[in-house]
């Protein structure tokens, strides 16, 4: 008979859960403030989370702006919110981490960071979005140092089970798994920042409506511990079931590489197809937007989710590949390893690249339209219509359907043509919790929960249904912000 393990347990003063940028901006925040004996459990081997994926920050009103020349007014990004969201958030919340964010690039640049201010579209002003150097994993490798600076204890591998409260409803611990059993963390504070459930399909299929079975995850394949066990603990819910979801990506090569040393350029899929003057089609063979909506593929894929099984197909010819070597992409970001090089003439060999690729079975190029519509499953009739109807559209400058910007209308009468499938991709859930612009989490009857806070992508209140990339780095800058909101409440 084996014996029965004793529960190990830890007293803090205050319990972070999730080792994101949200709970540990959370912890050094509140390290900051004066708060001694503090804990982070994180459930992964490793912190980070999405953070560690992303790229840049949201800020309005920052050094980097002024360094830069660029005017971006608080009010301006608050109301350009409260607009893209038809008012469908607290604007308090809104107004806290917008007016929170030119502090926190100060914040991170005392810490050694720099930030340069870049598009995330051609079409973005102001530009908003700090990005530094090393990316989202530089600002992670930041605050753990300062974790372990300011004595914060992380516990890697813990995953929450449970929020205890005492008679009276005040929050007074969490138990946690570890890898010898279980802990109860006693604490008079419990900071929720777990990032959302992205990696539980039954809980998508649940509840968020735009999901789908063939969407590919981009981001930590969490499972909701944090959200579940607040609602549990009596939480009200706000915004549960929204999804952060972007595309169309094609499901061919994901990154192409040109070049040679020390001239190497890794060009994504998605900046080809997204192209402006590419052209998309659903099942049925027809085109169902303007395709210049891949300038903004977070807004851009709620057309492509309506069409038949949420995909759709991009057409172009090998003149749009000329094009895009001789003058460079005209639709990619500056952030990640993206930039100006990806702007610029590319190195050759891209037609042979996707050859490659063809000859793999991943996309169909063809000299005959019959082909591509064989290989993509369409009606051959349809397409071919299509594509007709499109070039004639072109020859006369004017699209009379979608109102396609004329300098995009460039026909499709290059052979060989080219036909890849696409879908979408989810970086993570957004919402569930509700709380207040104190990150306080609400009651059903919106009373702040004596001791439980939250912030990130747990919470709800901050965004809509369709993520804001009107302001770059929302989701990123939100995490930060909400998590030193957090950590100072607590």
């Amino acid at each position: 008979m084996n014996p029965v393990k004793a529960m190990k347990t830890e007293k803090f003063s205050i319990v972070i859960v999730g080792g994101g940028g949200a709970g540990l901006a959370a912890a050094v925040a509140a390290a900051e403030a004066g708060a001694k004996n503090i804990a982070v459990i994180e459930k992964h081997g490793a912190t980070g989370g999405s953070s560690a994926m992303a790229s840049g920050i949201f800020a309005a009103e920052s050094q980097a702006q002024k360094r830069q020349v660029i005017t971006a007014r608080k009010d301006d990004m608050y109301k350009r919110v409260l607009d893209w969201t038809r008012l469908s958030v607290n604007a308090r919340i809104v107004r806290a981490y917008i007016e929170k964010s030119s502090n926190t690039v100060r914040w991170l640049e005392d810490k050694g960071l720099r930030f340069t201010c870049v598009p995330h579209s051609p079409i973005d002003n102001p530009l908003t979005w700090h990005v530094p150097k090393g990316n989202g994993a530089e600002i992670i490798a930041a605050l753990v140092k300062d974790c372990k600076k300011l004595g914060v204890k992380i516990f890697l591998n813990t995953s929450l089970k449970k929020i205890s409260k005492d008679k009276k409803g005040n929050v007074t611990g969490v138990t946690a798994g570890g890898k010898d059993g279980d802990i109860t963390f006693n604490t008079d504070a419990v900071v929720i920042a777990t990032g959302g459930f992205a990696g539980d399909k039954e809980l998508l299929k649940k509840y968020c409506p735009k999901y789908r079975d063939n969407m590919r995850l981009s981001g930590m394949a969490n499972k909701g511990e944090g959200i579940f066990q607040a609602l549990e603990a009596g939480a009200a819910e706000d915004g549960l079931g929204m999804i952060m979801i972007g595309g169309p990506f094609g499901t061919g090569p994901r990154v192409i590489t040109l070049g040679k040393e020390p001239d190497i350029v890794h060009v994504q899929m998605i900046f080809i197809t997204g192209e402006p003057t590419s052209v998309w089609i659903n099942k049925q063979g027809r085109r169902f937007i303007d395709e210049t909506v891949s300038f903004n593929y977070y807004e851009g894929i709620n057309a492509v989710i309506r069409q038949t099984d949420g995909m759709c197909y991009a057409l172009f010819d090998s003149g749009l590949l000329q094009r895009i070597t001789e003058t460079g992409l005209g639709n990619v970001p500056s952030g990640f390893e993206f930039g100006e090089r990806h702007r610029s003439p590319l190195p050759k060999g891209l037609e042979k690249e996707l050859k490659a690729s063809g000859d793999k079975g991943l996309i169909k190029i063809s000299n005959s339209w019959d082909e591509i519509a064989d290989f993509l499953e369409i009606d051959r009739k349809a397409l071919k219509d299509t594509v007709k109807e499109y070039n004639a559209d072109c020859a006369r400058g004017y699209d009379p359907v979608f109102a396609k910007d004329r300098k995009y209308l460039i026909p499709l009468d290059k052979p060989p043509y080219y036909g890849i499938k696409m879908g979408s991709t989810y970086l993570n859930t957004l919402g569930g919790i509700k709380i207040n612009e104190n990150m306080e989490v609400l009651d059903k009857q919106d009373n702040p929960i004596r001791g439980l806070y939250a912030a990130g992508v747990d919470t709800g209140g901050w965004t809509s249904d369709t993520y804001c990339a009107a302001l770059p780095g929302t989701a990123f800058g939100y995490a930060i912000n909400s998590g030193r909101i957090a950590g100072e409440s607590a």
